[in-house]
């Protein structure tokens, strides 16, 4: 027998074939230590010297933990790279892409769920239009987390200003009326400061399966004339734990929902 160091390594193995002796593993259909001969007679007839090199004499967890870091990393390679996104002005030969152009690619691909935190929205009806066009198309879940000011001395109905708040937020960014997004503000706002905070992030997430966080805001200034930089990723596990930290503001409190009447129209709160 040649020595292992001779031997093709796993990078030529097929996926569809890893997968498969990762599951008989797991399952025991393969037992260990692995031979030649299980090998062939679990059906496997091809880069027989490379799964005997990365995986004889180990353990059947030692061989998952191999198997399992190679399909990872196969998975890792396989995803689309993060992408640059930027507005502003850039050398004729630039690679990235426009932050306009980014965010409305994403409002008009989403197919269940849309979840945006934005700290600015000024003309911002001009930004979201494309947002309101899907949501009338399809049956979407959007959820907004805005920013509201802070209020400067204590009030006597704390979530009065809250409502008037996101009233006036809806007036100027949602002119569309229905459908309308899930609207949420910081409820540390609604408390004078110290400490003072602001809802600063600028984020967009999308079916939990792509992410777009920026330095721009919602607004028309922002998207189209500022110097702005972003990222793209097309990252499923990213996009599914920034939507789980926005959701989980919700879930604990943090956050309160908007019940602004609007033209006619109320928003609904949950809970």
């Amino acid at each position: 027998m040649s020595d292992t160091s001779d031997r093709a390594d796993l990078s030529e193995v097929p996926t569809s074939t890893l997968e498969r002796l990762r599951d008989a593993l797991a399952q025991r259909r393969v037992s260990t230590p692995i031979t030649r001969a299980g090998l062939l007679a679990f059906g496997i007839k091809h880069q027989l010297e490379a799964l005997e090199a990365a995986l004889t004499g180990h353990s059947a967890l030692a061989c998952l933990s191999v198997l399992d870091v190679t399909l990872a990393e196969r998975a890792a390679a396989a995803r689309p790279s993060p992408e640059l996104v930027w507005t502003g002005p850039e050398r004729t030969n630039a690679h990235a892409r426009d932050t306009a152009v980014v965010l409305r690619a994403l409002f008009e691909s989403a197919r269940h769920q849309v979840i945006l935190a934005g700290f600015s929205f000024e003309r911002g009806s001009h930004v979201l239009q494309p947002l309101h066009e899907t949501m009338q198309a399809r049956n979407l879940d959007v959820r907004m987390f805005v920013h509201i000011e802070q209020a400067q001395k204590p009030l006597d109905d704390p979530h009065a200003y809250g409502e008037a708040q996101i009233a006036a937020f809806l007036q100027s960014a949602w002119p569309f009326g229905n459908p309308r997004p899930r609207v949420y503000y910081d409820q540390r706002a609604i408390s004078p400061g110290p400490p003072w905070s602001s809802l600063h992030a600028k984020c967009v997430v999308v079916d939990g399966e792509r992410a777009f966080v920026t330095s721009a805001n919602f607004s028309l200034r922002a998207q189209e004339h500022n110097i702005e930089a972003g990222v793209l990723l097309h990252d499923a596990a990213f996009a599914r734990h920034l939507a789980q930290q926005w959701m989980g503001l919700i879930d604990s409190g943090w956050v309160r929902e908007g019940c602004a009447v609007v033209m006619g129209a109320r928003t609904p709160r949950s809970g």
